[in-house]
Formats: C-alpha cells, sequence, structure tokens
C-alpha cells in the first residue's frame, strides 16, 4: 500500500492500529433438502446389531439402506461373541427378569441368530466355535481369564479349560501386549504359563509405532511369512502350545494359522490385544462385505434426525433426514430400525440438565433420575448408567410411558435397549443378534 514501507520476507512492519473491516454474518438458513430416498427398511447404526439385521432383512429380499455416522464397536470388542458370563450360559438365561433383553426377544432367536451369524462367518473362511450351554475360558491382554460362548477358531484353540502348559510369544517392538503381565495376572488365578519368548519382527515399513493393524496386513505377505518362519524356528524348541497376539491376518487368517503350525511343528492361538481389535475388524470386514453382497446401501458420516409421518396422527415414523458435509437428504422408509447403541456409542445422550436423550427420535429413556445415582462406587461393580435405555416389547418397538409402542413401524435392537448391564453380564454380542433377530423378524412379518 501507498506510504507503506517495502517489506522483504521474514520482517514485519506495524500497522498503526487500523482494524480489519467488519462484515455482518448473514443470517442462518436451514440446509436445502436435495433429494429424497426411498427404502423398505432403514437401520440406523453400523455395529454388529445393524449390520447384522440389514443383511438378515436383505437376505429375506428387503429394499435395505444403513445410515451410519460412524463405525461400530467392535474394532473395540475381543472378537468373540459372548452370551452371559457363567459356566452354563443357557440355564443362567432362565433366571433373567422379564424386562430383560433376552427374555423379551426369547431364547428361540437367540439361537436363530446365532446360528446365522455361525453360518455366515463359516462361509466366509472365519469359522466360531463354542456352544451355548457351557461357556470357554481364554486369555485376555491383561491375563485375565474371561468367559465366552463363541470365539473364532484361533482363540478358541487357546481355552484354557483344555489344560496344558502354556508358552506366550513376545513380539518384539510390538507396544500393545505385554506377556510379563499376563504371566503375573494369569498366576493369581491358577493359569500356568511357563515362559514368554521374544519373537523378532521384521520392521515395518512405516516410521511409527505399529499396530495391530499394521502386523496384521504385513502377515498378509507371504514373503514376509517366509521370513519370519525363519527367524522363529531355531527359537521354538521344545514349544507345543504358543499363544500370540491377534494379528495373524485379515482375510486369509485361518490358512495363515495353519501355515505357521505346520511350519513351526507347534499348536499355536491367539489372545485378543489392545485395541484396534484386528478379530472384530475380521467380522465387521466380513459382515459389511456381505451386506453389500446383497445390494445393502451403505451412507456413512451422516447424523440423522427422524421424522415423523404427520398422515398417520403420529402413529407411523416416515424416516430420517441425513445431515452430512455440503448437504442435507431426505430417507424416506416403511420401516425404521434403531441400533444406534448406548451412551458410549452415541445412541443416548446424556446432557448437562441431567437428562438423558435418544438421539434420533428423542423417544422416553429409562433412567435414574438423580444424576449421583448414575454411577457406583467402585468400578467393578453394577453401574446403574448400564442400564440406561429405551424400554421395549416383546416385539422390539419402543414404548412410550404409557407402556404401549409409540410407533408402529419403529423398532430398536442392541445396546440401545434398557434392562441389562451388558458389561457386567458379559451379555454384550448375544443381545444384539437376539435383539436384531427379533426386530427384523417383526418388521417383516
Amino acid at each position: 500500500m501507498e506510504g507503506n514501507p517495502t517489506i522483504s520476507l521474514g520482517e514485519h512492519a506495524p500497522t498503526n492500529g487500523v482494524l480489519a473491516p467488519y462484515l455482518p454474518r448473514l443470517a442462518r438458513s436451514r440446509p436445502r433438502i436435495e433429494g429424497t430416498l426411498v427404502t423398505d427398511i432403514l437401520v440406523i447404526g453400523g455395529g454388529l446389531t445393524g449390520v447384522y439385521a440389514a443383511i438378515v432383512a436383505a437376505d429375506q429380499g428387503a429394499r435395505v439402506t444403513i445410515a451410519m455416522k460412524g463405525h461400530g464397536g467392535l474394532s473395540l470388542s475381543h472378537g468373540c461373541i459372548d452370551v452371559m458370563d457363567r459356566s452354563a450360559p443357557s440355564r443362567a438365561l432362565s433366571l433373567l427378569p422379564d424386562h430383560h433383553p433376552y427374555k423379551l426377544a426369547g431364547k428361540a432367536h437367540l439361537k436363530d441368530a446365532i446360528s446365522k451369524f455361525r453360518d455366515l462367518m463359516q462361509h466366509a473362511g472365519y469359522p466360531f466355535t463354542g456352544k451355548l450351554s457351557k461357556s470357554m475360558s481364554i486369555l485376555t491382554a491383561l491375563g485375565t481369564i474371561k468367559r465366552t460362548c463363541f470365539a473364532p477358531s484361533g482363540i478358541a484353540r487357546g481355552d484354557l479349560d483344555s489344560g496344558g502348559s502354556i508358552v506366550l510369544g513376545k513380539f518384539l517392538g510390538f507396544r500393545d501386549f505385554y506377556p510379563y503381565i499376563i504371566q503375573k495376572q494369569a498366576r493369581k488365578v491358577g493359569v500356568k504359563i511357563t515362559k514368554f519368548i521374544d519373537l523378532p519382527l521384521l520392521e515395518p515399513p512405516n516410521r511409527r509405532d505399529a499396530y495391530s493393524t499394521d502386523y496384521a496386513l504385513l502377515f498378509e505377505d507371504s514373503r514376509w511369512r517366509e521370513e519370519i518362519i525363519r527367524m522363529w524356528r531355531p527359537l521354538l524348541p521344545g514349544v507345543k502350545r504358543l499363544g500370540l497376539p491377534a494379528v495373524l491376518g485379515f482375510q486369509n487368517h485361518c490358512q495363515i494359522l495353519e501355515e505357521l503350525e505346520d511350519s513351526l511343528g507347534i499348536d499355536i492361538f491367539e489372545i485378543p490385544s489392545l485395541p484396534p481389535s484386528v478379530p472384530g475388524l475380521r467380522i465387521e470386514r466380513i459382515l459389511l462385505r456381505q451386506a453389500q453382497v446383497l445390494g445393502v446401501k451403505i451412507i456413512e458420516g451422516a447424523g440423522v434426525i427422524g421424522r415423523i409421518d404427520g398422515r398417520s396422527r403420529g402413529k407411523r415414523v416416515a424416516g430420517v433426514v441425513l445431515h452430512s458435509t455440503g448437504r442435507t437428504i431426505q430417507l424416506d422408509a416403511d420401516v425404521v430400525l434403531l441400533a444406534t447403541g448406548g451412551i458410549l456409542s452415541g445412541g443416548l445422550v446424556a446432557q448437562q440438565d441431567h437428562r438423558i436423550r435418544e438421539s434420533v427420535f428423542d423417544l422416553p429413556v429409562r433412567y435414574p433420575t438423580n444424576r449421583s445415582d448414575w454411577v457406583g462406587l467402585s468400578l467393578f461393580h453394577r453401574q446403574a448408567y448400564a442400564g440406561t435405555g429405551i424400554c421395549v416389547n416383546a416385539r422390539m418397538q419402543p414404548l412410550g410411558l404409557d407402556e404401549k409402542p409409540m410407533f408402529n413401524n419403529l423398532f430398536a435392537a442392541g445396546g440401545l435397549l434398557a434392562g441389562s448391564d451388558r458389561s457386567l453380564e458379559g451379555s454384550r454380542q448375544g443381545i444384539d443378534l437376539a435383539t436384531a433377530n427379533c426386530a427384523v423378524y417383526e418388521a417383516l412379518r
């Protein structure tokens, strides 16, 4: 500008206090709805509940759309199917109260859902083993013992009930698996781990700390595996049963596990490591792939607001409005299935005014009225907030304050439902599958 000194690169000059011009903000306007999509069943939520429900519905011939703001919790899970944390889960189910999600859905839907899930995993080359009548005991990344009903074959091989000594493999440079902690903690509960062995790995191609997903991708490389086998073979004399972190590949996991066992001459099992969970991601990939094969449309990254059908006098939902960057889409559906999860998943929102609300249709939520009662004094005891959720009937229809279905074509499943502390019970995946199976059956009949 005229009168200003010449400024060289890296220098500065005073501005003499001249203020930038003020430009008033334009009034905010509601985003324009760009188009309308139509579907038979709209599933809101992309976790185990939502994607499984979409697959079951699409397999019955329905046009299905999944609206998911982000991925579900499978990447944080151990990759097994928990039904109840009891030695005999099937027997424990009969002792639950009538308002529990298992009791509402019924044991028949639980059995059917597990059967369908296992068939799907088997067809994808990732078989699950287990029984509803008897749980298995597996090691966790922290050395505790976890009881689960159904596990991938690679994890199920580590069932502690089968006995035998265990040797753990420590991957040098892998920060999310600590065999010495597992050994110390396991000893407290009577599990004998003979020793752990340092197993070298080839350096990953990046220059950052490697995650479990990085190594899972490397194990898919046959040349990389050949070099690993060559390095490990002289380190494992006398070892019969070796526990490794669950990073042995994604799509070709069973083939990789078999190749390692044959080449090294030992039995190998996987131990779920810290997130991101490779076993959980294997399930997620299989489910999403199958959903796409069946023609399910997936809309990802959009916020969802429910719409009520005014012509029905409030008895039906019309669908949702999807808000994403730069545009808004209206999605009409004959049936809407909420699979948005609980507080940790965003399906329920805890507010500063001491209320917990449902995030899509603002449905009534059952929760303790006194906020100080939401959590217990001990982290390891029952937490009241964990049982928070929406109440449903045996058809998985959300209920109003009068305990009657609020909308004829709205259903809910999974962690959004009230009546269970899934973490304490060890019932998370079982409830997801059973209630999703029941909701789809009721919606399509």
